[in-house]
């Protein structure tokens, strides 16, 4: 029914469930039905995509480690400013 259109608040009215969260556990979306609404309503869905980066699978040509490296430089400059800042952990 979701699929179809109907707005899961009829599915759970339907179902008899007081809670969304309940209705939740017993439906699930395709991935290509969430692409769709995704694609046709999200504001970022109709940006330009990405240049490509010359490799075959599209992906950027950007080194692990190099990413690692920065997310560690990343954790390590806000755990120092937190540690300045007195709001570190106790």
């Amino acid at each position: 029914m979701l699929e179809g259109g109907a707005d899961i608040r009829y599915v759970q009215e339907m179902l008899g469930h007081t809670k969304l969260e309940t209705t939740a556990i017993y439906t699930q979306v395709s991935i290509t039905k969430l692409k769709e609404v995704y694609n046709a309503t999200h504001p970022t869905a109709r940006l330009e995509p990405p240049k490509a980066s010359g490799r075959a699978d599209g992906a950027a040509d950007v080194d692990a480690a190099e990413l690692l490296a920065d997310l560690e430089e990343e954790a390590t400059d806000e755990a120092q400013s937190s540690f300045d800042r007195g709001t570190g952990p106790e």
